[in-house]
């Protein structure tokens, strides 16, 4: 236990991704990080101190016995040498590297304090940073390797080709688009309009098609009622084959032989009985004579 606590400290140094489950040893790193700032601090400090004022004592022996800096007289020298004595912790801990490390240390702490406290550690925020840059760079260049790579095998751009079908990888399928790049936010169950007619897109295959590397878009003519999640819009080429026109009846109705209208039709509406000859027989006896009347 005290071992791991022990490799704990250091560890909890380096970026979290590398430390996420294992945090023993992360609130003594955070103390040991801020005692290593102060002891620096502390240091470099006094011996900073101890240098300036024996430059001050050497200023005012010189003002004393008639030197110092010319053009200024004695008491502007004393004073200036009592007030590079005063700006001496904010000189050093601003404008000295061994002032700037000893800050470091201590706000880092301080920094990585507050995250274990909020349940959102961190390591040392600087080696974080460049683990994060190093990994975007890398993250990058592996995209831009697998994106020549897919460009190659996919050669030059075409235009999309179009087949009618009923199946497609044991699914039904009323078309596939054969694309030679992948069509971005085509997913799954996308509603794609083409001239009108609705279409659900099934799950994208990609297969190598004469050599070249190809991505395959099952499409559905779309039957039924359904929440349109997501639309994207086709332009259907002029030599695909060709769509349902939207007079077509989408719900896949047969005209009823028997000569039934089907709802909401011009016949049902003439069928259907006028409610005047209800409401004239609706009433009292007496509000029926008077309308008789």
């Amino acid at each position: 236990m005290e071992l791991e606590t022990f490799v704990g400290v250091f560890r909890c140094l380096l970026p979290r991704r590398y430390w996420h489950e294992m945090g023993r040893g992360a609130y003594a790193s955070v103390m040991l990080t801020a005692a290593a700032g102060v002891r620096v601090g502390y240091a470099g400090f006094f011996a900073y101190a101890s240098r300036a004022g024996e430059e001050a004592a050497t200023l005012a022996l010189k003002v004393g016995g008639g030197g110092g800096a010319p053009g200024m007289s004695p008491e502007s020298q004393a004073g200036a040498a009592l007030m590079g004595m005063a700006l001496t912790p904010f000189a050093y801990f601003l404008f000295t590297p061994t002032g700037w490390v000893a800050d470091y240390l201590v706000l880092s702490a301080l920094f990585r304090a507050v995250t274990l406290s909020v349940g959102n550690p961190w390591g040392d925020p600087v080696l974080t940073v460049i683990d994060t840059l190093v990994r975007s760079k890398v993250e990058e260049d592996r995209r831009d390797e697998a994106a020549r790579k897919r460009e190659e095998a996919e050669g030059p751009a075409v235009p999309d080709e179009i087949v009618a079908g009923t199946q497609f990888a044991g699914k039904p399928a009323d078309f596939v688009i054969v694309s030679s790049r992948l069509k971005e936010g085509w997913t799954k169950n996308t509603t794609v309009v083409a001239s009108g007619v609705r279409l659900r897109l099934g799950d994208p295959v990609e297969r190598t098609v004469k050599g070249r590397l190809r991505t395959l878009y099952p499409l559905s003519v779309i039957q039924d009622i359904q929440v349109d999640r997501r639309v994207v819009l086709y332009d259907w080429p002029s030599n695909a084959p060709p769509l349902p026109t939207p007079d077509d009846d989408p719900w896949g109705h047969a005209e009823d032989p028997a000569g039934d209208a089907k709802p909401g039709s011009e016949r049902e509406v003439e069928e259907t009985p006028d409610p005047a000859p209800r409401a004239a027989e609706a009433g009292t006896p007496a509000e029926r004579r008077r309308r008789m009347d």
